[in-house]
């Protein structure tokens, strides 16, 4: 009997810096001690590309292999707003003014990996931090505030749970030109 190879929940994503990660927590903390809801562990802060969803290996590989063969550039991104998706009850936080690299990277690895029979997502692309689940009446001040994102590779990631909740693996990194 031939063993059945494991499954792994996988997702591609832009991963913050220590220092990025460390100013988006400073900035949201206040106003998440205001809310009710589950709060993001700081080591799990991402911003989603392409949820793939559970794979075997030889899926995994083909993904690895299309996202190397991903040419973007490198660009600056400035998390500046506050947001809520209500139907999905989810605090986050963006960029007011998504770069155009952003959009293209999106796109570009979307279109890379159809090879691996991924359907990308249909709906418009909404690029954000997850700072607070099951969120149901935000705080949305309008308060100042800009961090500074210089984005020069995309991951892939591996969501693994465990007793103490769910943990994010950076398996791959992917530098973008």
């Amino acid at each position: 009997m031939a063993v059945k190879d494991k499954k792994r929940r996988l997702f591609f994503a832009l991963w913050p810096s220590a220092q990025v990660r460390e100013s988006i927590v400073e900035t949201a903390s206040p106003l998440l001690q205001e809310m009710a809801g589950r709060i993001i562990q700081p080591k799990n802060l991402h911003i989603t590309l392409h949820f793939i969803g559970s794979v075997d290996d030889d899926k995994k590989d083909c993904l690895h292999e299309a996202a190397l063969s991903v040419i973007a550039q490198p660009f600056d991104l400035s998390l500046d707003c506050f947001g809520h998706f209500s139907k999905a009850k989810i605090f986050w936080m963006s960029a007011e003014k998504i770069p155009v690299e952003l959009s293209r990277l999106y796109q570009t690895l979307g279109k890379a990996l159809s090879v691996c029979d991924y359907h990308q997502d249909q709906r418009p692309y909404a690029p954000h931090v997850t700072l607070l689940r099951k969120s149901v009446k935000p705080v949305l001040l309008y308060e100042d505030f800009s961090i500074f994102w210089r984005v020069d590779e995309f991951v892939l990631v591996e969501s693994v749970s465990g007793d103490s909740g769910v943990k994010y693996q950076v398996v791959e990194t992917y530098s973008l030109l």
